[in-house]
């Protein structure tokens, strides 16, 4: 052995960085969606997360749990919206499935589920928007990961003031947008809705 094989093979390992710890992170909300952790479970490792300094720390956290693209759900749990042209929208009391899937071509998704019920604690939203966008309103207290989403022309943005970091329910934004938007918001202020009326 050489002495540049030497100091590799002695070197320490590389901390994680907070990318690396919210990836672990969606990892487990989509384990608590899947029913495959429960919520006591999912903050006891929530916690390691955060203590977590090397990879193997965050690794020995999700060892168990299918990888990060796994998708396992019953027809049940799973709704999925489709449309060409147009727009959709959902408002007022009605019940969010743990997988929702929105495949909409040139048009656009408004989803108001501020006085949503929630089938689980982890709702995952499947995006294909081609030429369309979607504007999303979730209740306060509630959390969101944009993270996933991969745009290609275009933006996905979270416009709420210091919104919580693991809030209920916590919904993740997973897919792609093409020539599209995608726009987080926190419920209406009580002046906009006396304004409505």
């Amino acid at each position: 052995m050489n002495d540049i094989e030497n100091r590799v093979e002695g070197a320490p390992a590389l901390r994680v960085s907070d990318a690396d710890r919210s990836g672990t992170l969606r990892r487990l909300h989509n384990a608590v969606a899947l029913g495959l952790i429960d919520i006591g479970e999912f903050e006891e490792r929530s916690v390691q997360v955060s203590l977590a300094r090397r990879p193997a720390d965050l690794e020995s956290l999700v060892q168990d749990l299918p990888g990060p693209g796994a998708i396992a759900t019953s027809a049940a749990d799973r709704l999925e919206l489709r449309g060409w042209l147009g727009s959709l929208s959902r408002a007022g009391e009605w019940t969010v499935p743990t997988r929702l899937a929105l495949v909409r071509r040139v048009g656009s998704v408004d989803l108001d589920l501020t006085n949503a019920r929630f089938a689980g604690p982890v709702v995952v939203i499947e995006l294909d928007l081609v030429r369309g966008s979607l504007d999303i309103r979730l209740p306060e207290g509630a959390s969101a990961s944009i993270d996933d989403i991969v745009v290609y022309g275009g933006s996905a943005r979270d416009r709420r003031k210091s919104p919580p970091a693991e809030g209920r329910p916590h919904v993740v934004l997973t897919g792609r947008v093409v020539l599209g938007s995608v726009t987080v918001r926190g419920p209406r202020s009580k002046r906009t809705l006396l304004r409505k009326r």
